[in-house]
């Protein structure tokens, strides 16, 4: 005789999330750039708290608006007296897919236009076929397809969609021995998350200081928000496997079969005026022209003036924001925590505070490579413009700088002009900071061989100074193989991978540098 069957598992839903905590990762390899929502390569670590009402018996407990990138295979849940029998990942989302799909095989309410007298009927059909190639459905006149008649219909779906979920779902399997109400805490790994660093540096007129700016980009491509959420990054070189990720093979379904108008009925869009602004002084242009009139000699006619501006008393400024708690060790990455709750939003990116500090002082060198290779041909070159400070405390910085994008800045006509976009890789506190701004026009660096025998070389090297002030250069001295540097006019120095001299060039003046290279 067969025993009773066992009581089917019925579906409890938790609430909401009352706490939420984010933790997200940068892609790995990407040190710095733009990030795209479409293309995000970093992940996150979500905590969810949720209250759970759960009777006696086996229940499906039902996470609903977990993020959609969620990898079933991390979540852990916690404050279950029963456990966790088993996990699944409720990919039927509703969509207008999806109720096609499940409305197959069953009647529907179709709305449309009577072609003969133009005004809407509702008849009853059966779907029969609903996939990327278009909608089957059938009524009393037939098999049709859906929206080739050329005139306008429509579904109502008279049943429910069952085993659909209208946010991304994650159940458990659960068993309780009584009654219970918890808080339970629900972490997993979401793939779709990123973050970047930026920087701007506003050179300051002393030309000894800058004034630093740093931001945090967090980006979401997921289509589920972290509301009011306790948000953390971690910074540095994660070793992470290769995770393949879950793909929705659900094709589309398209109801659609020609448009409704002929190519020649379609109206063409109105041209767009527009006009060209300066990409740097924007609305200020207009005094920017009036001081170059000045400058030039002529001025411009206005049949308009514009009138006086009133003098309104300016609101007070609001408070600053609260600075960034300091980063912590996590293991050997970095953690930064942004220091108020924040909603990472869905499909969404957002910029919070990571560092503000005024009057970090810098050094303005310029730097080059020579080359003093046997048999090479005299060369010229430009050399780069660097500006260079420490990362310590007593420069107003000393503390840990997540790799990411410079934008440097200095005021021209009263107005901030970009002079450099570099990048910064991960600096430790305690190191040194080297921005590199580009080509410097007015120092020349020249390399030309003075002495040629088959294992001896005399090369002269002119650093030449076309400006107006005195400046410090760096000039790096390549050898190759057996080949080895055996004297210098200048002094030399090894803090890399070849030695080096430094200058101090006078303005408008050239300081030349003698250099012996023999084979050994």
């Amino acid at each position: 005789m067969a025993g009773p069957k066992a009581a089917a598992a019925r579906d409890v839903a938790a609430s909401d999330p009352v706490d939420t905590s984010v933790t997200i990762y940068r892609a790995p390899y990407r040190n710095g750039g733009s990030i795209q929502l479409n293309n995000l390569g970093g992940f996150a670590v979500v905590s969810e708290t949720r209250r759970v009402t759960i009777p006696a018996g086996k229940h499906r407990l039902r996470f609903e608006g977990v993020v959609d990138g969620i990898i079933p295979a991390s979540a852990i849940v916690a404050g279950l007296p029963g456990g966790v029998i088993e996990k699944n990942q409720d990919s039927a989302l509703l969509s207008p897919s999806a109720l096609m799909r499940a409305a197959r095989g069953k009647v529907i309410t179709l709305k449309r236009t009577d072609p003969k007298t133009g005004k809407p009927v509702v008849v009853s059909g059966e779907i029969i076929s609903a996939s990327q190639d278009g909608v089957i459905f059938k009524t009393a006149a037939g098999n049709e397809a859906l929206r080739c008649s050329g005139l306008a219909e429509t579904f109502r779906y008279d049943t429910n969609a069952q085993g659909l979920s209208a946010r991304p779902t994650l159940s458990v399997l659960t068993s309780s021995p009584r009654s219970i109400t918890a808080m339970v805490t629900l972490t997993y790994i979401a793939e779709g998350f990123d973050w970047s660093a930026n920087y701007t540096a506003q050179l300051n007129p002393d030309g000894r200081t800058l004034d630093l700016g740093g931001w945090i980009t967090l980006a979401n491509g997921n289509s589920i928000s972290l509301g009011n959420a306790r948000t953390q990054i971690v910074a540095g070189g994660l070793n992470r496997a290769y995770v393949a990720k879950f793909i929705n093979q659900q094709p589309q379904v398209i109801a659609r079969c020609w448009p409704q108008q002929r190519t020649h009925e379609v109206p063409r869009k109105p041209e767009r005026p527009y006009e060209l602004v300066s990409p740097w002084l924007g609305e200020d242009y207009e005094m920017y022209s009036e001081e170059m009139d000045g400058i030039a000699g002529f001025s411009r006619n206005k049949s308009v003036m514009p009138p006086a501006p009133m003098m309104v008393m300016a609101a007070p400024p609001p408070p600053p924001p609260p600075p960034p708690p300091p980063p912590e060790q996590l293991g050997d990455l970095k953690l930064y925590r942004v220091p108020q709750r924040t909603t990472v939003a869905a499909m969404g990116m957002k910029q919070t505070r990571l560092i503000e500090q005024r009057g970090v002082p810098y050094e303005r060198i310029y730097t080059a490579r020579v080359d003093a290779y046997p048999w090479m041909r005299d060369d010229s070159r430009n050399a780069v413009t660097v500006l260079r400070t420490s990362n310590t405390k007593a420069n107003q910085l000393g503390l840990p700088l997540p790799s990411g994008s410079f934008l440097i800045q200095q005021d021209q006509w009263g107005r901030a002009m970009m002079v450099g976009t570099p990048d910064l890789r991960d600096t430790a506190e305690g190191e040194k900071v080297e921005l590199r701004l580009g080509s410097a026009p007015d120092v020349t660096i020249s390399r030309k061989v003075v002495l040629r025998e088959s294992k001896n070389e005399k090369h002269e090297i002119a650093v030449a100074n076309a400006g107006d002030q005195a400046i410090t250069v760096e000039v790096e001295v390549g050898y190759l193989g057996t080949w080895k540097i055996a004297e210098s006019s200048q002094p030399l120095k090894k803090d890399g991978a070849y030695p080096k001299f430094v200058l101090t060039v006078p303005a408008n003046e050239t300081v030349t540098v003698g250099l012996t290279v023999k084979e050994q």
